[in-house]
């Protein structure tokens, strides 16, 4: 059943491998549904995904592309099929293990009424992953931070801000376009400086041209990262070296 896997005994001390940045991710024969009592939301299907590899996943609206990610991220364990990364079976190493391997984007990246610093640094090694920047005490150098944001295709916004890292954002704050906000998740996934990056529609509210950009921007900066990216859409594809369409599965109980 989804989501029902036990956590080992043994979950303080996962596998190396589990978060190995050298680390092929393997799918055999995976499928999932959101509830025993929902037909499959993932049909059965393999995916390799090499170190480095950039893959689009596409389909229609239905067709488990979102799944699929939620089921690498372990926000959902499947119904059927082995999940790999390395040498470490996925689904039964730690689930916080597995979690660390991936930062996620989705296309509104949550802005915290907080500084540009805090809501960067939260997401570095770390850092709360419940998401309050304000107590995930992550000492990130300011420079590493500057040289996400410019690898996001920030750095000229950074620049004209008078109070730079220290700038308030969110409420009560300055407020940030759409392609800043976008531009901001993919800083934060550079930040968090884990291997895999998954991106669940994360140009989705841009227009075509920023769309390209902002996707282009992200594939430059992460060479050695595995980019897993669902869209809806044909633009902002350019840099991906696969793709791979899912069909819309059948929806019978």
């Amino acid at each position: 059943m989804a989501g029902a896997l036990d956590t080992p005994a043994d979950a303080g001390s996962p596998p190396p491998s589990a978060t190995d940045p050298g680390a092929r991710i393997a799918l055999r024969d995976i499928s999932a549904r959101w509830s025993p009592e929902r037909p499959l939301a993932l049909d059965p299907l393999d995916l390799d995904l090499p170190v480095g590899e950039h893959l689009a996943i596409v389909g229609p609206n239905g067709s488990g592309k979102s799944t699929l990610l939620a089921v690498l991220a372990r926000h959902l364990d499947p119904e059927t099929g082995s999940y790999a990364i390395g040498e470490a079976d996925a689904l039964s190493t730690d689930l916080a293990a597995t979690r660390r391997h991936y930062a996620v984007v989705d296309d509104t990246p949550h802005i915290f009424a907080s500084t540009l610093r805090e809501n960067l640094r939260f997401a570095a090694p770390g850092g709360n992953d419940a998401g309050d920047p304000r107590s995930a005490g992550v000492a990130v150098p300011d420079d590493e931070l500057r040289d996400a944001l410019r690898l996001a295709g920030l750095g000229e916004w950074l620049a004209g801000l008078p109070d730079g890292l220290d700038t308030r954002l969110g409420t009560g704050g300055r407020g940030i376009s759409g392609g800043e906000r976008a531009r901001l998740g993919l800083a934060r996934a550079l930040v968090s400086g884990r291997p895999a990056i998954l991106l669940d529609e994360p140009v989705a509210h841009l227009d075509s041209a920023t769309a390209r950009e902002v996707i282009n921007d992200l594939v430059q900066a992460s060479s050695t990262r595995t980019l897993v990216m669902v869209s809806h859409r044909d633009d902002g594809r350019d840099g991906f070296q696969h793709t791979v369409s899912l069909e819309s599965p059948t929806r019978s109980v």
